[in-house]
Protein backbone atom coordinates (compact mmCIF):
# COMPACT_ATOMS: atom_id res chain seq x y z
CA UNK A 1 0.00 0.00 0.00
CA UNK A 2 3.06 1.97 0.52
CA UNK A 3 3.47 2.69 -3.55
CA UNK A 4 -0.65 3.37 -3.76
CA UNK A 5 -0.49 6.38 -0.77
CA UNK A 6 2.84 7.99 -3.10
CA UNK A 7 0.63 8.23 -5.86
CA UNK A 8 -1.78 9.62 -3.67
CA UNK A 9 0.44 12.04 -2.19
CA UNK A 10 2.08 13.26 -5.49
CA UNK A 11 -0.74 12.99 -7.23
CA UNK A 12 -2.04 15.63 -4.97
CA UNK A 13 -0.30 18.04 -5.34
CA UNK A 14 1.76 18.16 -8.17
CA UNK A 15 -0.25 21.37 -9.75
CA UNK A 16 -0.85 24.17 -7.20
CA UNK A 17 -1.76 27.06 -9.84
CA UNK A 18 -4.08 26.51 -12.94
CA UNK A 19 -6.24 28.46 -15.55
CA UNK A 20 -6.92 30.66 -18.80
CA UNK A 21 -5.59 33.95 -18.94
CA UNK A 22 -6.84 37.22 -20.61
CA UNK A 23 -5.25 38.19 -23.90
CA UNK A 24 -3.20 41.20 -21.81
CA UNK A 25 -1.78 39.16 -19.11
CA UNK A 26 2.45 38.95 -18.58
CA UNK A 27 3.16 35.49 -18.46
CA UNK A 28 5.31 34.17 -15.58
CA UNK A 29 6.90 31.30 -14.23
CA UNK A 30 6.70 28.97 -10.83
CA UNK A 31 9.40 26.15 -9.90
CA UNK A 32 7.62 23.23 -7.46
CA UNK A 33 8.28 20.60 -5.20
CA UNK A 34 6.24 17.94 -3.54
CA UNK A 35 6.77 15.84 -0.90
CA UNK A 36 4.97 12.45 0.27
CA UNK A 37 5.51 9.35 1.64
CA UNK A 38 9.39 10.33 1.69
CA UNK A 39 9.54 10.75 -2.16
CA UNK A 40 10.12 14.60 -3.68
CA UNK A 41 8.78 15.69 -7.27
CA UNK A 42 10.23 18.98 -8.41
CA UNK A 43 10.06 20.91 -11.57
CA UNK A 44 11.35 24.15 -12.79
CA UNK A 45 9.89 27.14 -14.95
CA UNK A 46 6.76 26.00 -15.81
CA UNK A 47 4.60 28.77 -17.94
CA UNK A 48 2.06 30.63 -15.65
CA UNK A 49 -0.68 33.18 -17.26
CA UNK A 50 0.41 35.84 -15.20
CA UNK A 51 2.39 36.81 -12.32
CA UNK A 52 1.55 37.54 -8.43
CA UNK A 53 -0.76 39.12 -7.26
CA UNK A 54 -3.00 38.68 -9.89
CA UNK A 55 -4.94 35.19 -10.38
CA UNK A 56 -3.29 33.31 -12.75
CA UNK A 57 -3.07 29.64 -14.18
CA UNK A 58 -0.19 27.47 -14.55
CA UNK A 59 0.06 25.68 -18.67
CA UNK A 60 -0.29 21.85 -17.41
CA UNK A 61 1.17 21.01 -20.23
CA UNK A 62 4.94 23.22 -19.23
CA UNK A 63 5.30 21.06 -16.04
CA UNK A 64 7.81 17.92 -15.98
CA UNK A 65 7.99 16.89 -12.83
CA UNK A 66 10.76 15.03 -12.01
CA UNK A 67 10.22 12.61 -9.17
CA UNK A 68 12.28 9.67 -7.78
CA UNK A 69 11.44 6.18 -7.05
CA UNK A 70 9.98 5.27 -10.59
CA UNK A 71 6.99 7.56 -10.26
CA UNK A 72 5.56 9.68 -13.10
CA UNK A 73 2.93 12.59 -12.74
CA UNK A 74 0.82 14.59 -14.87
CA UNK A 75 -1.45 17.37 -14.29
CA UNK A 76 -5.28 16.47 -15.03
CA UNK A 77 -6.59 20.21 -14.86
CA UNK A 78 -5.74 23.51 -14.81
CA UNK A 79 -6.71 25.05 -11.08
CA UNK A 80 -6.74 29.10 -10.46
CA UNK A 81 -4.40 30.25 -8.42
CA UNK A 82 -5.71 33.37 -6.26
CA UNK A 83 -3.40 35.40 -4.17
CA UNK A 84 -3.89 37.39 -0.83
CA UNK A 85 -0.78 39.62 -0.15
CA UNK A 86 -2.62 41.00 3.09
CA UNK A 87 -3.30 37.26 4.47
CA UNK A 88 -0.18 36.29 2.54
CA UNK A 89 -1.48 33.39 0.97
CA UNK A 90 -1.73 31.61 -2.70
CA UNK A 91 -5.14 29.32 -2.67
CA UNK A 92 -6.54 27.50 -5.78
CA UNK A 93 -10.36 25.98 -5.09
CA UNK A 94 -9.23 22.45 -6.43
CA UNK A 95 -5.72 20.87 -8.22
CA UNK A 96 -6.21 17.59 -10.07
CA UNK A 97 -3.33 15.11 -10.70
CA UNK A 98 -2.55 12.01 -12.34
CA UNK A 99 0.30 9.32 -10.97
CA UNK A 100 1.64 6.68 -12.26
CA UNK A 101 4.16 4.19 -9.58
CA UNK A 102 5.07 0.29 -11.30
CA UNK A 103 2.02 0.54 -14.01
CA UNK A 104 -0.58 1.89 -11.37
CA UNK A 105 -2.43 4.77 -12.46
CA UNK A 106 -4.74 6.63 -9.54
CA UNK A 107 -5.98 10.64 -9.75
CA UNK A 108 -6.40 12.27 -7.44
CA UNK A 109 -7.67 16.11 -6.13
CA UNK A 110 -7.04 18.39 -3.12
CA UNK A 111 -9.73 21.08 -2.63
CA UNK A 112 -9.42 24.70 -1.28
CA UNK A 113 -5.96 24.25 -0.87
CA UNK A 114 -3.87 26.99 0.95
CA UNK A 115 -0.06 27.75 0.72
CA UNK A 116 1.19 30.86 3.01
CA UNK A 117 3.76 33.31 1.57
CA UNK A 118 7.48 32.95 3.16
CA UNK A 119 8.83 36.84 4.08
CA UNK A 120 7.89 39.10 1.30
CA UNK A 121 9.03 36.60 -1.64
CA UNK A 122 7.06 35.00 -3.80
CA UNK A 123 7.29 31.52 -2.34
CA UNK A 124 4.57 29.97 -0.96
CA UNK A 125 4.55 26.56 1.27
CA UNK A 126 2.35 24.18 3.02
CA UNK A 127 1.02 21.27 4.14
CA UNK A 128 0.53 18.77 5.27
CA UNK A 129 -2.86 18.51 2.72
CA UNK A 130 -5.20 15.21 2.03
CA UNK A 131 -6.07 14.22 -1.22
CA UNK A 132 -8.79 12.56 -2.38
CA UNK A 133 -9.32 9.79 -5.51
CA UNK A 134 -11.05 10.61 -8.14
CA UNK A 135 -10.03 7.97 -10.31
CA UNK A 136 -7.75 4.75 -10.91
CA UNK A 137 -8.30 0.75 -9.41
CA UNK A 138 -9.32 -0.34 -5.72
CA UNK A 139 -5.79 -0.56 -5.02
CA UNK A 140 -5.46 3.42 -4.79
CA UNK A 141 -6.61 4.15 -1.52
CA UNK A 142 -9.54 6.81 -1.09
CA UNK A 143 -7.06 9.29 0.45
CA UNK A 144 -3.46 9.91 1.71
CA UNK A 145 -1.40 12.89 2.76
CA UNK A 146 0.69 15.07 0.78
CA UNK A 147 3.48 16.12 3.65
CA UNK A 148 4.70 19.36 2.38
CA UNK A 149 4.38 21.73 -1.24
CA UNK A 150 6.13 24.64 -1.87
CA UNK A 151 5.78 26.82 -5.34
CA UNK A 152 8.26 29.89 -6.55
CA UNK A 153 6.95 32.58 -8.65
CA UNK A 154 8.98 34.33 -10.87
Amino acid sequence: MRTASLIVGLAALTTTGLMVAPAYAAAGKVDGSVTAVGTTCTWTNATTSNTPPNTLTVDHTTISASCGGGVTVGLSNSPTVTFNDTAGTATSPSVGVTATVSGLNCGYSVSNLSLARQGTTRTYTGGPFTASKTSGSFLCPGTATVDSASFSFH
